[in-house]
């Protein structure tokens, strides 16, 4: 905690550079940011346009701005006229209390086509905080709080005079979190997302549906059928859902991830982690949002096909490359299509034009979060907004044709376009039409289409989302595009299937074959869809895809689906109504879903001679997961002649604390004198973990044979520790020596301190003097890890002393592994020779004074000095310009490099000073008590299934902690402890605060 001295003087910082994991986000370069100190001086069209560095061939001007009525545009989206649609607010982040909301939904049309938007129509006003928008069905769907809105013009004057509740429950935890996003499907369906907060109970013809914290939602409105799939992107606030050429759906969060959304699809599935990012396929630097493909007649083709994502957070505009993964994608970052050094612009959404321009919504604002700055700051921008226009130099725009009036037969002929935007739009119009006209010409079209032609099954997957989105049954034109040669459209028809599935005859034959088809994507879509067959034999038909070669996304949905039909197949099973067709697919279904449930089949699976040695290992392992204690009997026994499934069950044994039936000693003597020391170090590890006294005296001549591997003598001291923690003391503490290997003086460590803490301090802080600074990390992370350890380490600390530089190392870890302990916190102070000081509430005058110096005399430069000095500690964490974070590749802070373009001057000095004052999601830690006296801190990462998993800060390891075995919580606070002292002048202070500011060395304002 900074005091308000001046001068020479030595001052306190509250987790200094841990702090700095409770500002905004993960951060990314921009070139030449300003400060957002305060906004910028000249906020003119011509001043924002002079900003902008687009790559080479491409050139940028204004469509629209506030003079056309455009202020803080949300999202936008073009109708088949060639207008643009923009939705805009005033009210955000929050109203007034006497402040009446006036929202607008412009449409914006450029009559003359000279590129610049000269005829605005208000088609909604005093619409309230919306956040989301979607042209369909003769008007427009908007997402506005609870609910999910359908405005129409009744009257043809073009401004609404209708409005409909379509379906109202959606939760509002937070502005940025509402209802967002609102994309069609290539079948009609409309999706869209929801953020971390939000606890949605909708009531539809269907029932109750619901989805709590963050994912996707999915309505197909003829049906009004909603379903919510939970934790379907990376990060907690998902804004943004496109669909690739061939209907392949991806999701976008808020964060820097863009994530495979099929494997998510699977309603009331398992959810793998707190923030989904298992499906992720690539990121940008920074946050961003929303995804568009550049796909257009005009635009180079070097550009064709890549993923254009709005970075708002570092001014730029993102381009991705994607590829084929398996059954997924990964993409690949290219260098930005366009950079801005205006503190205001903020891309926020972004759209190919019937001129096949790339079109790009600018928030334009300095300030755009408000966990981070009060709703009220004065430099909220509610006045302009802007509508930019990216063009490639040279090349000739293309035409789109206005489809609004066209015919439905005209409006198939479309869907034989190469460019997507033609597409979308007659499907649109095709999807708003009365089906009466619709289907006769859609029939007609697929009749005369050339049988020869190369995209033959592209146009037949088109005039399948046009059945869809009609809700109308076509089994002919399905099996069609199921038998095509191209496994796109295949994949794609199998999708069709699981939707389609309560109105076809035998649905799943047709999954039955798609299930082991002989591309990963087909067989992904057909687990998905066999999710959506509610009915015991779908469980069976899924199971087959394990057959096959499997890669995450197929993993990731075969748990999921696993878990989402439980309900009809596990108790199916258990009545023998049902019976997989070859042994291999249950176990992997028992695999996919665990539990303890589970255990009566395997149990049944092991007796079966059709079980193969592999299929029987892997069952096996699994049975003593979740089995008891003559299962484990069972799994022990066959362990004796298998060295992996020894150790499998060795790790297993240490994380459950479970005994098999029966004696064990002969058993476990004949292994020990096994020529394997893996097999050796096995059996000396169960001896203790199953209290074989009478092998105490065998325990401890592993410990003391100098010839043995360190992995068996590690095991016998850990053994002997809990054989005989009376006796054993002085032989344990001998073997914290530097002399010995990592592995054997961590391991006297942990045992000791589990028998005697202090004394495990007191040899620890010996040990620091004798080995390298980048050991020092398992040394301390041991000690800590024990309920008591940070007490015991000040006491040795107090009795025995350390240097200065190791005080300075020790507080280094301290703080990149979010340990939060005042006392050692200050202990290592006081080691370094300096007096800690109270820490003092926080001050508003001490935050203005602050800024006003550093906007006077801050340098930069020499704050970038401050961040990368061991007493700051900051690099441990942070990355800024690829300088810090650790070699491992675990981010435990946020990537600070862009951190001056989005938070005001204030903001940053609080969060700097007083780091807990507010915590941003993904930054929050979590204390660990449990029964054993461990001690564990990180990132919680997920909790269902009596498991709990965090992730370790001192080694980025996923830890899974029993809940039975929890004792206690400490409740979550930054990702850097609050009493973590770093020792700065003020001078120091100020240029810290200067550099995070204008961290690529701009002006601070």
């Amino acid at each position: 905690m900074a005091d308000n001295t001046t001068g020479t003087r030595k001052q306190r910082l509250s987790g200094l550079a841990v702090a700095l994991a409770a500002l905004a986000a993960p951060l990314s370069v921009a070139q030449n940011p300003l400060s957002v100190s305060s906004p910028e001086k000249d906020n003119s069209v011509a001043a924002e346009q002079q900003s902008f560095a687009l790559e080479k061939g491409y050139e940028i001007n204004l469509f629209a701005d506030e003079t056309d009525g455009v202020a803080n545009p949300v999202c936008m989206s073009w109708d088949p006229a060639g207008r643009l649609w923009v939705l805009c607010t005033w009210v955000y982040p929050q109203a007034k209390p006497v402040e009446q909301a006036k929202d607008k939904l412009l449409i914006l049309a450029d009559t003359d086509g000279d590129g610049r938007a000269d005829e605005t129509t208000v088609f909604a006003d005093g619409l309230n905080m919306p956040t989301g928008f979607a042209l369909g069905h003769g008007g427009v769907y908007v997402g506005q709080g609870n609910d999910l809105l359908h405005l129409r013009d009744t009257d043809g004057d073009g401004k609404a005079d209708a409005t409909r509740v379509v379906l109202t429950g959606f939760g509002t935890g937070d502005t940025h979190q509402n209802i967002n996003s609102l994309t069609w499907s290539p079948g009609g369906e409309l999706l869209f997302c929801q953020g971390l907060h939000a606890f949605s109970r909708v009531e539809t013809p269907w029932g109750i549906s619901r989805l709590d914290e963050h994912g996707t939602w999915r309505l197909r409105p003829k049906r009004l059928q909603l379903h919510g799939f939970r934790r379907t992107g990376g990060g907690g606030n998902p804004w943004g859902i496109a669909f690739g050429r061939w209907g392949e759906p991806f999701a976008k969060s808020n964060g820097p991830g863009i994530s495979e959304l099929v494997p998510n699809m699977v309603r009331v599935g398992r959810y793998a982690s707190f923030w989904g990012r298992e499906m992720e396929i690539g990121q940008t630097r920074i946050k961003s949002m929303i995804i568009e493909f550049a796909e257009s007649p005009h635009l180079p083709d070097d550009i064709q096909g890549e993923m254009l994502i709005a970075g708002y957070f570092a001014r730029d505009i993102n381009r991705l490359q994607m590829s084929v993964d398996g059954s997924g994608h990964r993409l690949t970052r290219r260098p930005p299509l366009l950079r801005s050094s205006h503190n205001a612009f903020r891309p926020v959404d972004i759209r190919i034009g019937p001129d096949g321009a790339i079109y790009i919504a600018d928030w334009f604002n300095s300030i755009i979060g408000h966990y981070q700055a009060s709703f009220r700051h004065p430099d909220r921008d509610k006045t302009h907004g802007r509508i930019w226009r990216v063009t490639a130099t040279g090349r000739p725009l293309a035409k789109a044709p206005v489809l609004a009036n066209a015919s439905a037969t005209t409006l198939c002929k479309q869907l034989e376009s190469d460019w997507r935007y033609i597409r979308y739009q007659a499907k649109r119009r095709l999807a708003d039409l009365p089906k009466g006209e619709v289907i006769p010409a859609i029939t007609g079209w697929i009749e005369d289409l050339d049988p020869d032609h190369p995209d033959l099954e592209h146009h037949l997957y088109e005039a399948l989302g046009v059945f869809e989105s009609h809700e109308i049954v076509n089994r002919g034109l399905l099996e069609r595009v199921l038998a095509s040669r191209d496994h796109r459209a295949r994949a794609y028809a199998t999708r069709v299937v699981g939707r389609w599935h309560d109105r076809l005859d035998a649905p799943l034959r047709l999954l039955d074959k798609a299930v082991g088809d002989e591309h990963a994507r087909v067989r992904l879509e057909a687990l998905v869809a066999c999710s959506d067959v509610r009915t015991p034999a779908a469980m069976v038909v899924a199971a087959k895809a394990s057959r096959h070669r499997m890669d995450r996304f197929v993993t990731h949905a075969l748990t999921q689906t696993a878990h989402a039909l439980a309900p009809g197949w596990l108790p199916a099973l258990e009545a023998g109504e049902i019976r997989f067709h070859q042994p291999a697919d249950l176990i992997e279904v028992l695999r996919a879903y665990g539990g303890k449930d589970v255990a009566g089949q395997i149990r049944r699976l092991l007796k079966s001679d059709a079980t193969s040695a592999d299929g029987r290992a892997r069952l096996l392992e699994l049975l003593a997961r979740v089995g008891g204690t003559a299962d484990l009997r069972t799994v022990f026994d066959h362990a004796l002649a298998d060295p992996a499934l020894l150790q499998s069950l060795t790790a297993i044994v240490a994380q459950r604390r479970i005994r098999p039936d029966g004696d064990v000693h002969a058993a476990l003597s004949a292994l020990l004198s096994r020529d394997d020391p893996e097999v050796r170090a096995s059996a000396v590890r169960l001896a203790g973990l199953w209290k074989q006294q009478r092998l105490v005296s065998t325990v401890k001549e592993f410990l003391v044979r100098d010839q043995e591997p360190d992995v068996v003598r590690a095991a016998a001291i850990h053994s002997l520790g809990e054989l005989d923690p009376g006796s054993s003391v002085a032989a344990i503490r001998k073997l914290i020596d530097s002399k010995q290997g990592a592995t054997v003086y961590v391991a006297a460590l942990e045992a000791l301190g589990r028998i005697d803490v202090r004394a495990a301090a007191d040899d620890g802080l010996a040990l620091l003097t004798s080995i390298d600074a980048p050991s020092f990390g398992p040394v301390l992370s041991t000690i800590m890890q024990r309920r008591g350890g940070a007490a015991a380490l000040v006491g040795a600390i107090g009795t025995s002393g350390i240097t200065k530089d190791n005080a300075k190392l020790i507080s280094r870890w301290l703080s990149a592994s979010g340990r939060d302990d005042v006392g050692l916190i200050n202990a290592l102070t006081r080691a370094m020779g300096i007096n800690p000081s109270q820490e003092t509430p926080f001050s508003a005058d001490f935050v203005r004074d602050l800024a006003t110096e550093v906007r006077a005399s801050g340098n930069p430069a020499e704050g970038l000095t401050v961040f990368q000095s061991s007493l700051a500690s900051c690099t441990a964490c942070h990355q800024v310009q690829g300088l810090g974070e650790p070699t491992s590749g675990f981010r435990k802070g946020p990537d600070l490099t862009a951190v001056g373009a989005g938070l005001p001057l204030d903001a940053i000095i609080e969060a700097v000073v007083w780091p807990q004052r507010q915590i941003k999601e993904g930054y929050e830690t979590l204390t660990l008590f449990t029964d054993d006296g461990d001690v564990v801190s990180g990132y919680l990462t997920g909790e269902e299934g009596g498991v709990v998993r965090i992730r370790d800060l001192a080694t980025g390891k996923i830890l899974e902690i029993p809940t039975d075995g929890i004792t206690d919580r400490l409740g979550k606070t930054t990702a850097m402890p609050s009493g973590f002292t770093n020792t700065l002048t003020r001078a120091e202070l100020r240029d810290l605060i200067a550099f995070l500011s204008t961290l690529t060395g701009s002006k601070v304002r």
